[in-house]
């Protein structure tokens, strides 16, 4: 194994995989409705967290975190043979990430306000920070491509207007540690209290979801069929409006630090040390390939 170098970015290690398919059983495991293969993509030092795939290449970012501090925003190219830190200068934390499509932007939440990324050039595009807030989370509504953002200390939740770097407080959710909306507008959220809500279009005031002990960090995501589900510890819950108790739809048997959906209905899941792929396992395919980055190195 050899370490890249670059003059911009820090290097670290991901392993090659190397699989003999065959007319072997694939090892399974039921998320849902569905059956996935399991494949590690990546080997880091460390853990990640705020996971997000950007539909257009594939390509992951992520939060690197070691023992009680932060390494940076990290980016996992498709087909890349390493893992790149993304400097984004001395005084910044980079804290969160969102990819908004439509306008082609890749925005890093910091400590000190938003900066945008280009992607071609793999540097951080925007000279100076928008807003000087110390934004903990971001999240685009891909319905009407709103982005919400929660600041400060007090993780309070603010809406960009109207496409400008113009913010309003959020009046339905004051305050999340993690926020999100399906297509219907419902709101699902991680109170400061440590408890989960939900807050439907057609109420008056929010739900809190039962069945969950007291857990800061629940890890917060839709997935491919617009359903809100929350990840703690080691396993996944759907949440939906229709009633407070989440439905246990997973299993995964270790601490999920990050979780994403991509565009291919394929689940990236973050936890120390590894970043893992869940490929949904079809009859026409009952073994996918392992055909991701270093696998066919």
């Amino acid at each position: 194994m050899r370490l890249l170098k670059d003059s911009f970015f820090t290097v670290l290690p991901i392993f090659a995989l190397f699989t003999n398919t065959g007319a072997q059983k694939c090892d399974r495991i039921k998320i849902g409705n569905e059956y996935y293969k399991r494949q590690l993509i990546a080997s880091i030092d460390g853990y990640p967290t705020g996971i997000v795939v950007d539909p257009r290449n594939d390509n992951i970012f992520f939060v690197l975190h070691k023992r009680n501090y932060t390494r940076g925003i990290h980016l996992l190219k498709h087909g890349a043979l390493g893992i790149k830190e993304i400097p984004i200068g001395d005084d910044m934390i980079g804290q969160c990430i969102a990819v908004d499509v439509p306008s082609n932007v890749i925005y890093f939440g910091t400590n000190q306000g938003l900066v945008t990324f280009d992607a071609s050039r793999d540097i951080v595009a925007a000279e100076r920070p928008i807003g000087d807030d110390d934004i903990r989370s971001i999240f685009i509504d891909k319905t009407d491509n709103q982005m919400y953002i929660s600041t400060g200390p007090n993780h309070e939740i603010f809406k960009f207007v109207n496409g400008s770097y113009a913010v309003r407080r959020y009046e339905r959710v004051m305050k999340a540690y993690s926020f999100l909306l399906d297509s219907q507008a419902n709101a699902f959220y991680e109170f400061i209290d440590g408890r989960i809500y939900f807050f439907a279009t057609d109420y008056y005031e929010p739900i809190q979801y039962k069945g969950f002990s007291r857990e800061l960090k629940y890890i917060l995501r839709l997935n491919h069929l617009d359903e809100a589900v929350v990840a703690v510890k080691g396993s996944l819950f759907k949440l939906t409006t229709k009633s407070m108790l989440p439905v246990k739809i997973g299993q995964l048997g270790f601490k999920i630090t990050g979780i994403a959906y991509d565009a291919k209905n394929n689940i990236i899941v973050g936890t120390k040390g590894k970043i893992y792929r869940y490929k949904p396992i079809v009859s026409s395919d009952p073994c996918p390939a392992d055909d991701y980055f270093m696998a066919t190195i």
